[in-house]
This record gives C-alpha cells, sequence and structure tokens, in this order.
C-alpha cells in the first residue's frame, strides 16, 4: 500500500535504484579487473640509432649510475593484477639473475652484440623488491603507467598463463628461470625479458597495442659485431663496436649475416605515455595513482581468443634461440 500511495517520481527512482543496485552486482568482476603495466625508463637516454651511438650512450649511463642504488641499468617493466579473483592484487615481473654473468660474457667471452640476446639465469621478482623499485622511481619522477581494464575470461587466462609460466617444463627449469632479449614467453619452453614478459599477457589476451605505437624497436645486429658462442668464439672487440655506424640494412642470409632481434623499450614507453597525456585522445584517459603518470583504457569488449593455445610454436628459427635450446638440451623437441 506504501508504494501504491508513492509519487510517479518516487516510483521511478525506486525502480531504477533496485535496476542499479542489481545491474552493479552483476558488473563488480568485469569493472574490478585491470592490469597494470609500470615502465621505468633509464635513467640516461639510449641512442639505438646504430651499434656505436647504443654502445657510447649505453656506457654514459653504466657509469654515470654506477654507484647508484635501486635501478635497472637498460630501464624496466612491471605488471600488477587487481581482480575478485585474487585475495589480493599481484605484483610481478621477470628479471636477470646477477650481474656476473653478464660480466663474463662481455669481458671475457666477448659476445659483442651476442649479449642483447644470449641466455642467463632469469627469475620472478618478489612483490617486496618491486613495491620498493617502484616507490624509488616514483620519487625520481622515473615512473609512469598504463592501466588496461580487462574482462574476468581475459583476467582467468592471464593467470593460468602466468602459472604455466612458471611450473617446471622439465625436472629442473620453469620458462622463467631464464632470461633474455631473443625470448617471446609465448613460445613453449622459452623465457623471456622484463617487457616481453608484460606485453605477452597483453598477448595472451589480445590485447597487444598496434605497431604504430611504435614501442619495439626491430633490428638486424651484423653477424660481426657478435662473438663467442654464438660466432665460432669469435671474439668482438668494443673498437669494432665503436665503428659499426649502422645495423645491417641490406642483403644477406638470416642467421648468417645477421640475427634479427626485437625489443619493447621502457623508455620510448615512458615518453609516450607522458605525450599521451598532453594529447587528447578519446581511447585513452589520463589518470595518476599517488602523483604517477599513467593512462587508463578499457578493454572489456575484446574477445580474448581462449580457443588459441597459451603457448606457440617458434616459427621462424633465431640463432640466439638455437643456442639456447641445444645448451639446454631441448634442441631435439619443438620448441
Amino acid at each position: 500500500m506504501i508504494f501504491l500511495r508513492s509519487s510517479p517520481l518516487s516510483i521511478i527512482l525506486f525502480v531504477l535504484l533496485f535496476a542499479i543496485n542489481n545491474n552493479s552486482k552483476a558488473n563488480i568482476p568485469n569493472e574490478s579487473h585491470e592490469l597494470t603495466l609500470y615502465v621505468m625508463p633509464t635513467m640516461y637516454p639510449l641512442d639505438w640509432s646504430s651499434p656505436a651511438r647504443l654502445y657510447k650512450t649505453m656506457k654514459t649511463c653504466y657509469v654515470k649510475t654506477i654507484g647508484l642504488t635501486d635501478h635497472y641499468l637498460l630501464g624496466h617493466m612491471a605488471v600488477k593484477l587487481e581482480s575478485p579473483l585474487l585475495d589480493k592484487p599481484i605484483l610481478i615481473g621477470q628479471a636477470s639473475g646477477s650481474t656476473s654473468e653478464k660480466t663474463q660474457l662481455i669481458l671475457k667471452e666477448k659476445i659483442g652484440y651476442g649479449i642483447l640476446g644470449a641466455t642467463l639465469t632469469g627469475r620472478i621478482e618478489t612483490e617486496e623488491e618491486l613495491a620498493h623499485k617502484i616507490e624509488v622511481y616514483a620519487r625520481r619522477g622515473k615512473l609512469a603507467f598504463i592501466k588496461y581494464r580487462i574482462n574476468t575470461e581475459a583476467m582467468q587466462r592471464v593467470l593460468t598463463f602466468i602459472e604455466k609460466y612458471t611450473q617446471k617444463f622439465n625436472t629442473k627449469n620453469a620458462a622463467c628461470d631464464f632470461y633474455g632479449g631473443a625470448f617471446w614467453p609465448r613460445y613453449e619452453n622459452e623465457g623471456g625479458s622484463c617487457t616481453s614478459f608484460g606485453f605477452s599477457l597483453l598477448d595472451v589476451i589480445n590485447i597487444v597495442p598496434p605497431t604504430d605505437y611504435k614501442w619495439k624497436l626491430d633490428l638486424k645486429i651484423p653477424q660481426q659485431l657478435i662473438g663467442g658462442r654464438f660466432n665460432n668464439n669469435r671474439k668482438v672487440k668494443f673498437s669494432t663496436i665503436k665503428k659499426a655506424d649502422a645495423w645491417h640494412n641490406g642483403e644477406g642470409s638470416l642467421n648468417k649475416d645477421f640475427v634479427k632481434y626485437s625489443v619493447y623499450e621502457p623508455s620510448i614507453i615512458f615518453d609516450w605515455v607522458l605525450q599521451k597525456r598532453r594529447d587528447t585522445i578519446p581511447e585513452y584517459q589520463a589518470i595518476d595513482d599517488d602523483g604517477v603518470p599513467g593512462l587508463y583504457i578499457d578493454k572489456t569488449s575484446v574477445a580474448c581468443k581462449s580457443n588459441e593455445p597459451l603457448f606457440l610454436q617458434r616459427a621462424e628459427p633465431n640463432l640466439f634461440i638455437d643456442v639456447y635450446l641445444k645448451m639446454n638440451g631441448l634442441s631435439d623437441k619443438k620448441n
């Protein structure tokens, strides 16, 4: 009787409130699933325009930061997952092990630019160290992020991918135990780098950004700049690298005259985020998190290709990967 005595306006408001309350409960999971990519650029810019310029700028960056704690020489990417499917948010990232391996390869084995694709000991960083590094980079003004809103199915697929990626594929190792610039984590039994791990999570749910964003560098490393185990134990001198004013850009045979190398560059992504916050683009929303600049994009409507395998077969051979497979007794198996 109270309902019948109410005014037409109050009846409308009551119906709307009832509908909103019920719809909001149904929408909570989708609205709550978020994947955030944190990007930390190099402390000093790198110039990838030529082998010589990269060597010079990388050396400068190393010398200027040699006494700096809590930093990543080549920049870094970390991932945060927030979802009702989780007891608490997950903060995760792929990293290499100790610097002694790199020193051995660069200074003793003298592999030159083979270091870009060489396999190193890998590990999944702890949440504590990542949280600390993110806080430090935020204070330095060297942190930005892109937050993706995704649907339930996509989040489930991401979590399953991480679970499989961190499980042992033989009696000794999981894919995450290997770190290298030539890896693509979506290829079976391959490890990853910090950025390839982050972008594999986007790839597995079909939301990798378009190539015209130009976040990825695609290079052809001349074979004469690759040494050690990748080139008949050739010793590459620093003087040779300093004279190399161009990447391979002519004719030649893949994995004999040159090796393909691709990398998502954290510094490029960092600058892109800051620039897009200044631009007016409908797809992204500029947001801040405790003063950290970022972008927010809704990808809940994207179908994540759930029928596609989580891990794929590498189609094109790669010198770095071939050596990795042989060294780990995997060359007789499909990778």
